[in-house]
């Protein structure tokens, strides 16, 4: 494996092969745990959430004991969608509106009309193995990945200064980016691109000087450091004069950037989380959601999020357009691999990653290869 600085990165068909974007969907979303979201998006008995994870739809439902259940997206009769996809409704039941089967909320059959099921026909619900960490809930398609918690690793001890599961969602945005999901994933990882991409963010933090996080379990991040004029990521470096009480003297100062593969982004700054779940659409699009994260005492105090939201809601806008106009140098044709430069270390050790999985057949793993990402 060469060094970031020698390395070069992945061909132009992992970025524009629909076969290379199949595998991939089947191997690192369906083949392992996946981010669906805040779990308390569903509050009340009875909510229900049609969710896509990779074109497989994922159907989430708050029982009548309040324990979230997750189940295949389809009705055990002609596979018709229960809720659609990205819609969220409050029922009683779990209601098809094709043939008009209805299940109770723990995913069995209630009643199917003007037909009388064989008593040994199995037609509930087909459930989903999910798992909830600091207040995120995670779904596995397989049934086969590691326990959540092997897979989340020490990222757990890291973030537990920030106590996500006790924060609230003050805000939210849904971003089409037409590009592939691992384009977004490499702008995530460097901040090589800072000083010419974000006038707004440079100007309130460092692009040079963080570390990375020595690589550990299955996760990548690292951090950046508030320039002194700045007390917040702001547009104009100031916020709400407030610190998470369990941040030690450097993280009080540091934004700092956490990867789980391979689709959650947990930027962690001073004061408030933002999040970015992303969802693969096709070979060049991916959803991205994007939530802003308060604590309640922010929001007891009646802490307008305007000064985080405007923030990152402009270094979003900026990052999407730099990452669909790498998609289409990319895709134009005669793309050849350029160097890594020695600041994305952290992009490197993606890329060995995702080459590894490649030629081993996957899962997206932190195991490290001879090789460098690509030939």
């Amino acid at each position: 494996m060469r060094p970031a600085g020698r390395a070069r990165g992945l061909p132009a068909a992992a970025y524009t092969s629909d076969r290379v974007f199949a595998f991939e969907r089947d191997r690192f979303w369906r083949g392992g745990w996946t981010c669906l979201g805040r779990a308390d998006r569903l509050a009340e008995p009875g909510d229900q959430a049609g969710l896509d994870v990779a074109g497989a739809g994922v159907l989430v439902v708050r029982d009548a004991a309040g324990r979230l259940r997750t189940f295949r997206n389809t009705c055990r009769h002609r596979g018709h969608e229960l809720v659609a996809r990205d819609c969220v409704v409050r029922r009683p039941t779990v209601w098809c509106a094709y043939h008009a089967w209805v299940y109770r909320l723990d995913g069995t059959l209630r009643n199917a009309p003007r037909y009388d099921p064989p008593p040994d026909a199995d037609l509930d619900l087909l459930p989903v193995r999910s798992a909830q960490w600091r207040g995120w809930l995670f779904a596995d398609l397989s049934g086969d990945a590691p326990p959540l918690p092997d897979v989340v690793g020490d990222l757990d001890s890291v973030l537990a200064p920030y106590r996500p599961e006790e924060l609230r969602v003050v805000a939210s945005r849904s971003y089409d980016v037409a590009a592939n999901w691992k384009l977004v994933v490499e702008n995530y990882l460097e901040c090589y691109h800072c000083p010419s991409t974000h006038p707004q963010l440079s100007r309130v933090q460092r692009t040079e000087g963080g570390e990375s996080f020595t690589p550990t379990d299955g996760w990548l991040g690292g951090h950046l450091d508030l320039r002194n004029s700045a007390n917040a990521m702001s547009l104009d470096g100031t916020g709400p004069g407030w610190t998470f009480p369990r941040l030690d003297e450097d993280a009080a100062r540091q934004v700092r950037y956490h990867l789980l593969p391979p689709d959650l982004f947990v930027t962690a700054t001073p004061d408030h989380l933002v999040t970015h779940r992303l969802v693969p659409v096709a070979t060049d699009r991916t959803r991205v959601e994007c939530e802003w994260l308060l604590p309640a005492e922010l929001v007891a105090a009646g802490t307008d999020p305007g000064y985080a939201v405007d923030f990152w809601h402009t270094t979003n806008r900026q990052d999407w357009a730099a990452c669909e106009s790498v998609q289409r140098g990319i895709s134009g044709g005669g793309y050849r691999p350029g160097p890594l430069a020695p600041h994305e270390d952290l992009l490197h050790t993606f890329l060995v990653r995702v080459a590894t999985a490649y030629r081993t057949g996957g899962p997206l793993s932190p195991a490290r290869p001879t090789v460098e990402p690509a030939p």
